[in-house]
């Protein structure tokens, strides 16, 4: 039985952080605090709620991260991400299903392998922009079961 393994790829904070319309960015509706999504067409990011009919647009070529925040937003319109919870004493979150399988993946390989001839290899990649405790091999089952809530939320 081999054990399963993580390589990284091309993935970093501002592709993970992408919206695409296969899979938007989940957050809030700043109205009515149901699940939004946020999603881009062409050079618009467009944030809309199907609960209330609230929507939002703006051009995409400006971006802001707060991701050291206590509550971490989306990049376009500073919305609360609707993918957070309580893990370890910490703040899991999540921008898409995509960004929840990433870490699902990196988390439950018990070996991680980074990739050398990749231009990400310094510190721009994803695995290397993840804090401490969730790389954790003592954190992995409390971070897998925070990941398996948050994608009951999709």
């Amino acid at each position: 039985m081999s054990e399963k393994r993580f390589k990284e790829n091309e993935e970093n904070r501002l592709s993970i952080s992408t919206p695409t319309n296969g899979d938007p960015t989940l957050v809030y509706c700043p109205k009515c605090r149901s699940k939004a999504v946020i999603t881009l067409h062409n050079d618009e990011a467009r944030l809309s709620c199907p609960s209330c009919g609230y929507h939002q647009a703006k051009l995409a070529e400006r971006r802001t991260f707060h991701w050291s925040a206590e509550n971490p937003t989306d990049s376009y319109f500073g919305a609360n991400l609707l993918l957070q919870t309580d893990c370890s004493g910490k703040s899991l979150w999540a921008f898409n299903n995509r960004h929840l399988e990433y870490l699902e993946d990196f988390v439950s390989a018990k070996h991680r392998q980074r990739n050398p001839s990749s231009d990400t290899w310094m510190n721009s990649s994803l695995a290397s922009r993840l804090p401490k405790w969730l790389k954790a091999a003592k954190n992995r089952e409390q971070v897998l079961k925070a990941i398996a809530v948050l994608k009951n939320k999709i």
